[in-house]
């Protein structure tokens, strides 16, 4: 895969657009918002999915049996939440 097509794939999870499907890279926030976020289950590599964009927007976290958990978060929270957009 070219290298502009990798970059162009990793986006703040504010970025996603409803329906959109990603996995977290990483975070950029002080240690304990970073630590919240890894106790909901948005740890590098979780899979999610946007299911409602705006102010608080609403994030399903996948588990690997399909099922998930919906979070509220805000854009503040998830603008500096960089994901890796899945690409089909």
């Amino acid at each position: 895969m070219p290298i502009a097509a990798t970059q162009t794939s990793r986006i703040s999870l504010q970025q996603l657009r409803k329906g959109d499907r990603g996995r977290i890279e990483s975070t950029d926030l002080p240690a304990d918002d970073a630590a919240m976020l890894r106790a909901l289950g948005l740890r590098p590599d979780a899979p999610v999915r946007m299911c409602r964009m705006g102010q608080t927007c609403i994030v399903e976290v996948c588990d690997r049996l399909g099922g998930g958990c919906r979070i509220g978060l805000a854009r503040s929270l998830a603008e500096r939440v960089v994901v890796r957009r899945d690409e089909f």
